[in-house]
């Protein structure tokens, strides 16, 4: 992993700066990052708020994102390279999600990429986050888990 930080911290400060990491961070076909997969990785793995990411807070962003690409490979049923809707659908359940066949297809046209092949790694990565982030917030002003909040 030394190896690596190094060959990709093109400035030799010891931390990866955000286009740093966006060259670091590709897709299985070797697309870039969406910058803002990008900016949420740093947001998500720099402990320090530098700014940046520094050896160890790339070594567990390199481990989580080697977590995602397991799930991902699992739902990619098709070795297509991208999560397409169908498998998109799967995985959320498997997650544990039951979510509205409309709300599904929201959030899936939100990460698309251009062109409706289906979604990235780094976009289901993203779509996945971002999910659980408003479940998250959703749970906080559910105060009865009833499934329904009420807002003013």
């Amino acid at each position: 992993m030394w190896q690596y930080f190094c060959a990709v911290d093109k400035d030799r400060s010891g931390a990866l700066s955000e286009a740093e990491l966006s060259r670091a961070l590709v897709n299985g076909d070797f697309s870039a990052f969406d910058p803002h997969t990008v900016r949420m990785m740093i947001r998500m793995f720099d402990t320090d708020r530098s700014g940046s990411i520094s050896f160890d807070e790339f070594c567990g962003l390199w481990g989580f994102l080697a977590a995602w690409r397991a799930l991902f490979d699992r739902f990619d049923a098709d070795r297509s390279g991208v999560i397409e809707f169908r498998e998109f659908e799967e995985a959320l359940v498997a997650f544990g999600y039951r979510l509205s066949g409309g709300f599904v297809r929201l959030l899936f046209a939100t990460y698309e990429r251009e062109g409706g092949r289906g979604l990235s790694f780094d976009l289901f990565v993203q779509a996945c986050i971002s999910l659980k982030r408003m479940t998250d917030v959703f749970k906080k002003y559910d105060d009865d888990r009833d499934g329904y909040i009420t807002l003013s």
